[in-house]
């Protein structure tokens, strides 16, 4: 693969990561109400929303760049 598509699709996944943070932070805010858990000593979150939101952002960003992926084969093979 030469360079040029590698730095491509580099750019793709950290868009993509961008558009996802931002895709569910809306998301998490439409349906409870409340910021997505931040890491910070003076938090309110809860284990469980803690919990949630890692799983969430980890299962549909380990789907987007799975898809990425699949899209660089078909693509630049």
């Amino acid at each position: 693969m030469n360079p040029v598509a590698k730095l491509a699709i580099a750019g793709i996944n950290m868009g993509a990561a961008a558009l996802v943070g931002k895709g569910l932070g809306a998301a998490w805010t439409k349906a409870t109400g409340n910021q997505p858990p931040a890491i910070s000593h003076d938090s309110e979150d809860t284990l469980r929303q803690v919990i949630l939101w890692t799983v969430l952002t980890s299962v549909v960003g380990a789907v987007v760049s799975f898809g990425i992926a699949r899209l660089q084969r078909r693509f630049f093979n």
